[in-house]
């Protein structure tokens, strides 16, 4: 056999592979069904995204829980760890109920109705920008939820005239009239806004209230996070408990301007206490919802769970100009 020369040998060898970049893997849980949903913008993002260099991942639509529940189980066992909830607050929250006591983070991209959880943990609203936040330096930021039934709710919980109006609030008035969707149904429901006797534990301290609406706040906000309801903070591991005693439009007109204007001292909203665990009775049974839906009757109990889903936000110092943090850090507290 004739000899072979050096370079001969040297073309024998294997090629060099180029060493594999490492991808991010996504699953995407899209509900179509939110209130700002637009199939042709969302799902145009979507493509965008998924086919970004560096990105895999895979994209379910909500169809109903116990599909949801099978399929996230399937994408953790296939190694996903970053989950994304396109759609509003009750979207985000079926999602991390689902994912709960899991090692993996998640990431909003907000088309709901008003996006309240999504605002606080300054996610930019729309599809592209906030698409774009899971690909740049961001951090993970636990938060605090309100238990209920073994499913979690990160704003508030409530029994009186504001879940007697959810009750009542179509699905087509929050796809075409948004926020007017919710002062139609108050507006529907105001012969409801009579005043209840409540039943209260917290956190083993027994109390009662006479009330037309009672709340449990866990984020103490309502529609913008300068809108505050409570001192209530979505990780300083209590809820607050407030109330509205009368159903009245004056009341209810000065609780609305407790809360548009961060009044010092409130006219209506009432503070009764803040804990860990809560439970709600009536004279009567009536509707208790959570997050923007209906979730039950009363009597319900409330547990705040401490830390207990991990959400992908801006890193601070992009967040806000230091002259407006400033301004914010020093606003004084909430007096109720």
């Amino acid at each position: 056999m004739a000899a072979q020369s050096p370079d001969q040998q040297t073309s024998t060898l294997p090629a060099l592979r180029e060493p594999i970049p490492h991808r991010r893997k996504f699953f995407i849980v899209v509900n179509t069904r939110s209130g700002n949903y637009f199939k042709w913008l969302v799902q145009l993002r979507l493509g965008e995204f998924l086919t970004a260099e560096g990105v895999t991942g895979e994209v379910h639509y909500l169809k109903d829980s116990e599909t949801l529940q099978s399929r996230l189980d399937e994408a953790y066992d296939d190694g996903f760890r970053d989950f994304v909830a396109v759609g509003g607050d009750g979207t985000v929250s079926l999602v991390a109920s689902q994912l709960r006591n899991r090692d993996c983070h998640i990431g909003i991209v907000p088309v709901g109705t008003t996006n309240m959880l999504a605002q606080l943990l300054h996610i930019p609203l729309g599809a592209r920008k906030s698409l774009e936040l899971l690909l740049k330096p961001h951090r993970i930021r636990a938060v605090d939820a309100l238990e209920i039934d073994n499913h979690l709710y990160f704003l508030n919980a409530s029994a009186g005239l504001s879940s007697f109006s959810i009750s009542d609030l179509r699905t087509e008035e929050k796809t075409y009239l948004k926020l007017l969707a919710y002062v139609f149904a108050v507006m529907r429901s105001m012969r409801k806004a009579r005043t209840r006797r409540f039943k209260l534990s917290i956190d083993g301290q027994d109390t009662a209230v006479e009330a037309a609406e009672l709340f449990v706040d866990n984020a103490g906000a309502l529609w913008m996070p300068r809108m505050r309801t409570s001192d209530a903070q979505i990780d300083d591991g209590k809820a607050e408990v407030c109330y509205v005693r009368k159903g009245t439009p004056l009341e209810l007109g000065n609780a609305i301007l407790d809360v548009l204007v961060v009044r010092k001292k409130r006219v209506s909203i009432r503070f009764v206490g803040r804990g860990e665990v809560v439970t709600i009775d009536c004279s009567e049974q009536i509707p208790v919802q959570a997050d923007g839906d209906v979730i039950g009757h009363t009597p319900v109990t409330i547990k705040v769970a401490v830390g207990t889903t991990e959400f992908i936000v801006p890193e601070p110092e992009a967040l806000l100009p230091v002259s407006t943090t400033t301004a914010i850090l020093s606003r004084p507290p909430i007096q109720l």
